[in-house]
Order: structure tokens, then C-alpha cells, then sequence
């Protein structure tokens, strides 16, 4: 009879069995921390490349003759966001048409005060909806509209203030030449506003 007690460690099998565990634990963390970290990798960069694509392809689409309802929708931007030529242009962050659904992302970069700013973004909206509204092939329209926003350490990051949605039913059933912007979150399919734009 063997007498447990007197094996050393390394030969008794409990010990073996917690050592095997933990060399697979510890292959199973590097794989999947590897995995991840790659993943992360990949995502940042292929969302940075797509929204340069997207630019010079919206770009592109902008010099021809035949425009298309995210083409369109880029024009109303670059015409109601932005007082220089340079921002108008970056107020187009992404326009992207695609089977019936527009969603376009603004960016409005100066921010005077907060009331006004509301405002702006409500008269703006109502001027973009108006002409989806002529748009027939467009069966439901988003805005998004950002702005620098100032967290509590002071850092500034451009972030979503205004997401507009709206359907072609709600479209057609609102007449623009009447059509008050501050009743704007009362009809849309969808509304939201930050926090931000309700402070003041």
C-alpha cells in the first residue's frame, strides 16, 4: 500500500490535475485576449477608412448631373450648416441612401449660445425634411445632426445633439409652408435631443 502522504507534491494528482487547469486557463486567456485585441484593431481602422471613402465618394457623386437623394441631402447640409466655405464643407459628415433609407450626419462646428443653437438645428431639420419630402424614392429620412460637445474636464469631442427620424407617411402628411420647426419632436417617427440643447 502507497502512502499518500509521503509522494511529493509534484507527484500527487491533485496537484498534476490544478496544473493542468492552469495551463489551460492561462491558453485560453491569451488566445482570447490576443482575439480581442485585434478585433479592436481592425474595427477602428476599418471605420476610419470607411468614413474617408465615404467623403470622397459623396464628393464625387456631388460633381454629377444625376443626384441622388443622399447627393441631395449633402447639398442641404453644405447650404444650412456652417458660415464658411470651410465648414460647409465638413458639415457633411456622411450622407448614405440605401434601399428607401436616408441617414445623413451634419455637423455644425460653432456653437453661440444654446437657445439659438436649438433653434438653428430645428430650422435646419425642417428645411431637410422638406426636401426628402419631394424625394418619391425615399421612404424614410434621419438627420443627425452633431456638435463640439464640453465634458466636465473640459475636454471637447463632437457628439450627436439631434437625431431626426422620419417616415414617408409622417413626410407626406405634414405641410412645410405652415410648418412650425419647435413642433418638430411632436411629429417625427423619431426625435431625440442632448441634454445639452435643453439647459438654457
Amino acid at each position: 500500500m502507497i502512502d499518500e502522504t509521503q509522494k511529493p507534491i509534484y507527484q500527487r494528482w491533485w496537484f498534476i490535475l490544478f496544473l493542468v487547469f492552469l495551463g489551460i486557463g492561462i491558453i485560453l486567456y491569451s488566445v482570447i485576449h490576443t482575439e480581442k485585441t485585434e478585433t479592436d484593431s481592425i474595427d477602428v481602422a476599418d471605420t476610419i477608412f470607411y468614413k474617408k471613402m465615404e467623403k470622397e465618394e459623396l464628393k464625387e457623386k456631388l460633381t454629377q448631373s444625376h443626384k441622388n437623394p443622399e447627393v441631395i441631402a449633402a447639398e442641404i447640409i453644405m447650404k444650412n450648416f456652417g458660415t464658411t466655405y470651410i465648414e460647409k464643407e465638413n458639415a457633411v459628415v456622411s450622407s448614405r441612401f440605401e434601399s428607401g433609407i436616408l441617414e445623413t450626419i451634419a455637423l455644425e462646428e460653432k456653437i453661440i449660445s444654446t437657445k439659438s443653437t436649438k433653434h438653428s438645428f430645428l430650422y435646419n431639420t425642417v428645411e431637410f425634411m422638406k426636401v426628402m419630402k419631394s424625394q418619391e424614392e425615399v421612404t424614410q429620412a434621419t438627420l443627425v445632426v452633431q456638435a463640439p460637445l464640453t465634458d466636465r474636464y473640459g475636454n471637447v469631442e463632437n457628439g450627436d445633439v439631434m437625431i431626426v427620424l422620419m417616415s414617408r407617411g409622417t413626410l407626406n402628411k405634414i405641410n412645410f409652408n405652415n410648418f412650425k420647426a419647435e413642433n418638430l419632436s411632436a411629429v417625427a417617427d423619431s426625435y431625440w435631443e442632448h441634454p445639452a440643447l435643453s439647459s438654457e
